[in-house]
């Protein structure tokens, strides 16, 4: 006669002659697997994280103070900003209007600024010597005719001229030639020479 042994799991024997009912069966299969994930956790949490990647999601970020990176980035484009190379031309205009005893010779920068400073040199050339007279205040253009304009300072009159200047342009009127009836009055040829003259020496040193 063979006697059956029971089977031990742990505390608990098992009589392989009993019947199991469902429940407890389901009992045996959890223990079973509670005893292994906590006797082999690594080997457990491995083959999970390869069946199961992990993801992160970053919710309700702090906005970003905008108006501080705005203002850091304002500083130091100040620092590395470079400066704009000076005009080489300030210079020689300069210089040419000391060799001509000219007042303007202290604002040759301003003069530079100006669009049609050529013809607002050589029209000072004609009309009072490179500025050495004036009609009136920093005025030595005749601008104004009968009723001579005056100006606070000479880059002021330097950019009035420029507008008068433009204005003849803008009627046809772009060389000294055809400038001169309307701006001299009269058939006057040495205005005309004196005009080109300057602008021909201007032209000579590169201005």
């Amino acid at each position: 006669m063979n006697i059956i042994k029971p089977i031990h799991w742990g505390s608990i024997s098992i009589n392989p002659e009993i019947h199991l009912s469902f429940s407890d069966r389901l009992f045996l299969v959890i223990s079973l697997v509670a005893v292994v994930v906590l006797t082999f956790p690594h080997i457990t949490w491995a083959a999970t994280a390869q069946e199961s990647p992990l993801y992160f999601e970053v919710e309700n970020i702090a906005p970003i103070q905008t108006a501080k990176i705005e203002a850091v980035t304002e500083e130091v484009a100040e620092v590395f900003t470079p400066e704009p190379a000076p005009d080489k031309r300030i210079p020689i205009l300069r210089s040419y209007l000391e060799s001509k005893n000219s007042p303007m010779a202290a604002y040759a920068d301003a003069l530079l600024q100006q669009y049609h400073y050529r013809l607002i040199i050589g029209i000072s050339f004609a009309e009072s010597n490179f500025c050495k007279y004036n009609i009136r205040p920093h005025n030595c253009w005749g601008i104004g005719g009968g009723y001579p304009e005056s100006y606070a300072d000479y880059p002021a009159a330097f950019e009035r001229a420029n507008r008068l200047i433009t204005r003849y342009h803008d009627r046809g009127m772009t060389t000294p030639e055809t400038m001169r009836n309307t701006w001299v009055g009269w058939h006057n040829g040495n205005w005309i020479i004196a005009v080109e003259q300057a602008i021909g020496e201007m032209e000579a040193l590169g201005l």
